[in-house]
């Protein structure tokens, strides 16, 4: 052989070979054999309360995975706070460079359900005993479901709980809500609890701040959106009901630009509050201290007894890319974050979020024990229906509904025309 056709021959091999390596390197793996799955995470809480942990419970949740997987690599871009991550998320969809398995907030599962984004886990969930639907709460399993398919797995729960100023209702001669307390029996506490101690005129002490229209909607167990997501129904009689007993509400209700200066005063008895607030602002002794001037304590939402009354709060889910070329791999994975117990209980224990997992009923008890939070509380909110069904305007068009009835309650003169006039627009936003 000639040494130019020899030269040709170990170029063709060299181009060959690095065309090899390029492709190995595209389908996530390498001429050893080795692979990579690339995850999608934020720093610190989602829900916009300090956390420290960082990334150690992500971290340990890897490296058990790795033990299992040694030919498998998992990275990550560290750094990136959630008020960043989402439109990071949506960068990576534009450039084609969605992470194999990420986590994704409320306003963004629906979205990208719809539009492809997410691999139907359906067919993992039926082909692996070691996970399943009832493995979860059934408010957390619900969270990622689109159109009655599971998209994605819950990773991390954030409930809506419901402040109270222990103290001031002592002051007051009046009682702690018993746990199944209804939105008439809120009311008429607020209408106690409100008023104008120094007398000129305008109430300085509230019975409720940051209280929307919307809390009292899901109180009453409305459901207004269409399974389809293409229309919503504000002409029934307790649409009505709701939205008068709203306006009576604000009667009683503190600014909500107030809301902190209120709370830390000790001059309001209620506020919904989030899960991860109360553990991060409870007064235990290693957390931060916050409306530390009264005995407070958090209870469940006031909720209608004779309706079915769905999950209230936030969630943090994770899903699988539909262009991952490691689909079994990246399901592994996002078993190890989201149906691993040890992970589990580490966000139990190290972040501001609720576990997903039905755990042992002892461990969220004392967890819980001495907190001014009831562990039977949280499971029986946990344990509520979630969002009968989520379509790709779900949060928006819940948002623009909310603003526009609170606005028909301040101004209740025609509200019959009102509300055919919401139901219009918010039927047209949601066929656009």
């Amino acid at each position: 052989m000639r040494t130019g056709q020899v030269r040709r021959s170990v170029l063709g091999l060299a181009v060959a070979g690095l065309c090899l390596s390029m492709v190995m390197n595209l389908c996530g793996c390498t001429l050893t054999g080795r692979r990579t799955l690339r995850l999608g995470i934020y720093a610190g809480s989602p829900w916009q309360v300090h956390e420290s942990s960082g990334y150690e419970y992500i971290d340990e949740a890897i490296a058990r995975f790795k033990a299992n997987h040694p030919m498998v690599d998992v990275v990550y871009e560290s750094g990136i706070r959630i008020n960043d991550y989402t439109q990071w998320l949506d960068d990576a969809v534009v450039m084609g460079e969605v992470p194999d398995v990420f986590v994704m907030p409320d306003e963004k599962f629906g979205e990208y359900a719809s539009l492809g984004v997410l691999k139907n886990l359906d067919p993992y969930l039926r082909q692996d005993d070691s996970c399943s639907e009832s493995d979860f709460f059934p408010a957390a399993v619900q969270s990622g479901k689109y159109q009655y398919s599971q998209y994605a797995l819950p990773y991390m729960m954030n409930p809506r709980l419901m402040f109270v100023n222990v103290s001031l209702l002592k002051e007051e001669g009046l009682k702690v809500p018993e746990e199944s307390w209804t939105p008439e029996q809120f009311l008429a506490l607020c209408r106690q609890l409100t008023r104008d101690l120094n007398h000129d005129g305008t109430p300085d002490q509230y019975g409720v701040v940051d209280y929307d229209w919307l809390d009292l909607a899901e109180a009453s167990g409305l459901d207004l959106f269409s399974d389809d997501g293409h229309n919503v129904d504000l002409r029934g009689d307790q649409v009505r009901k709701v939205t008068e007993t709203y306006r009576q509400l604000t009667e009683f209700m503190g600014s909500q630009t107030e809301r902190e200066v209120l709370m830390e005063a000790g001059r309001v008895a209620f506020a919904p509050m989030s899960y991860a607030e109360f553990i991060t602002y409870n007064p235990w002794p290693w957390k931060v201290k916050k409306y530390s001037g009264f005995d407070w304590i958090c209870i469940s939402l006031p909720q209608a007894a004779d309706r079915t009354i769905r999950y209230a709060g936030n969630s943090l889910v994770m899903g699988m890319s539909a262009g991952t070329r490691d689909g079994e791999l990246a399901w592994d994975l996002m078993k190890e974050f989201c149906v691993n117990q040890t992970t589990q209980t580490g966000i139990l224990e190290h972040s501001q979020g609720m576990c997903v997992l039905q755990t042992d009923k002892s461990l969220l008890d004392a967890f819980l024990d001495d907190s001014g939070l009831s562990g039977d509380t949280v499971r029986a909110i946990m344990n509520q229906e979630g969002t009968r069904v989520r379509f790709s305007k779900y949060e928006s068009a819940r948002e623009q509904l909310a603003d526009r009835m609170e606005k028909a309650a301040a101004d209740p003169e025609d509200l019959d025309l009102q509300l055919v006039e919401i139901e219009e627009t918010i039927r047209s936003y949601l066929r656009s």
